[in-house]
């Protein structure tokens, strides 16, 4: 099952996968984005903040669903961004089956379980990049 495609392709399909939830995070959010992005004087730095969040993740979402390894680096500034500043779940409705009041460290633990799995993924992607001494 699946060992009949090339490994490239997969961690490709992979990369994708990671872009498929960025685009369903920043969607599920959208409002909590819009209401963020207002403008006020008090709320000049979150709104900077926000700014910055989206931008990264936008970046992230068109770099890894172009299967590009430049996508990464928005994106390991997306995940923490928006788990500690929007409390956005990367994959959504998880965190509605837990109790309220485990809904941080439930976000907190999807998030970091799916900052790993980027982290691993372009690890493997790097593998096939490697530099031959002669």
């Amino acid at each position: 099952m699946g060992l009949d495609i090339p490994s490239s392709y997969r961690l490709i399909g992979a990369t994708k996968l990671l872009a498929v939830l960025v685009i369903i995070g920043l969607m599920q959010h959208f409002e909590m984005i819009i209401h963020a992005l207002r403008f006020d004087v008090l709320s000049m730095i979150p709104m900077s903040v926000t700014i910055l969040v989206l931008i990264s993740g936008i970046l992230a979402c068109i770099g890894l669903f172009r299967g590009k390894k430049w996508g990464f680096i928005p994106l390991y500034f997306y995940i923490p961004a928006a788990t500690l500043f929007l409390q956005v779940s990367l994959i959504p409705f998880i965190p509605n089956v837990f109790p309220v009041k485990y809904h941080d460290i439930v976000i907190i633990v999807i998030n970091g379980l799916v900052l790993l799995y980027s982290v691993s993924l372009l690890l493997r992607r790097m593998e096939t990049n490697y530099i031959k001494e002669y």
